[in-house]
C-alpha cells in the first residue's frame, strides 16, 4: 500500500466531495435568518447556495483556490484533524502537529477539487434532523442524481455558540472520520508521522490535471 492509501475509491470520493461541497461552498455566503442557531436551516440554506455555484461550472483551478477558505469556515477543522489523526496525535511532536494541521485542510480541499468536475445536475435537499451524541444534531440530507440513485448524507453539526460547525459527515453511512483515521493509521504504522506528512505534502502538491 502506497500514498494511494490517502485517496478514497473514485465513486466514494465523488459522493463525499459533492456532499461536503454542498455544505461547504455556501459557508462564505450570507446565511438565511435563523440559520445561525438552526442546524437544519444552516445545511439547507448552504445547499441552496452551492447548487447555484455548481451550475457555473467553474474551472478546477478556480475551485481549488476557493476550497481552502470554505473548508476553514464551514468545518471544525482543528477538531476533525485531531480526531482523524487519533491516537497518533499524542505521538506527534509539537512541530509535527503544527505541520499536520497546516496540511490537513489543504489535503481535504484538494480531494474535493479533483472530484468537483463530476457535478452533473445533482440537487440537494435536507430531509430531517435528529439529536446526536454530546449535544450534536444529525442533519439528514439527500443528493438526487439525474441518472442514479439518491445519495444519503448525515451531517453531524455541533453548535459553537456563534454558528454551527460540521464535525463529521457520513456518506451512505460511511464516516469521514472513521475512514480517514483508518487510512492515516496505516500510513503512520508503515512510515511514521513524518511519512504521513510527506504523503500529505505530495497529495497537496499534485496538479489537478
Amino acid at each position: 500500500m502506497t500514498n494511494a492509501a490517502l485517496v478514497w475509491p473514485r465513486r466514494a470520493m465523488r459522493h463525499l466531495a459533492i456532499g461536503l461541497l454542498v455544505l461547504a461552498w455556501g459557508a462564505a455566503t450570507p446565511r438565511p435568518a435563523g440559520a445561525a442557531d438552526d442546524p437544519k436551516a444552516f445545511v439547507q440554506g448552504i445547499g441552496d447556495q452551492v447548487v447555484k455555484v455548481l451550475q457555473q461550472n467553474l474551472p478546477r483551478e478556480k475551485t481549488g483556490e476557493q476550497l481552502d477558505a470554505i473548508w476553514l469556515q464551514a468545518f471544525d477543522v482543528d477538531g476533525i484533524g485531531r480526531a482523524v489523526l487519533g491516537k497518533n496525535w499524542k505521538k506527534a511532536s509539537e512541530e509535527q502537529r503544527k505541520a499536520y494541521m497546516e496540511l490537513f485542510p489543504k489535503y481535504v480541499a484538494k480531494l474535493y477539487a479533483i472530484q468537483f468536475s463530476d457535478y452533473a445536475g445533482q440537487t440537494f435537499a435536507v430531509k430531517g434532523t435528529k439529536p446526536g451524541a454530546d449535544g450534536t444534531t444529525i442533519v439528514n440530507a439527500e443528493i438526487d442524481q439525474p441518472n442514479g440513485e439518491p445519495i444519503t448524507l448525515d451531517f453531524i453539526v455541533q453548535s459553537t455558540g456563534q454558528a454551527p460547525k460540521v464535525i463529521d459527515v457520513k456518506v451512505e453511512g460511511v464516516s469521514l472520520l472513521v475512514t480517514k483515521r483508518s487510512e492515516f493509521d496505516w500510513v503512520v504504522a508503515q512510515k511514521g508521522i513524518d511519512g504521513l506528512l510527506q504523503a500529505l505534502r505530495q497529495k497537496v502538491g499534485e496538479s489537478l490535471g
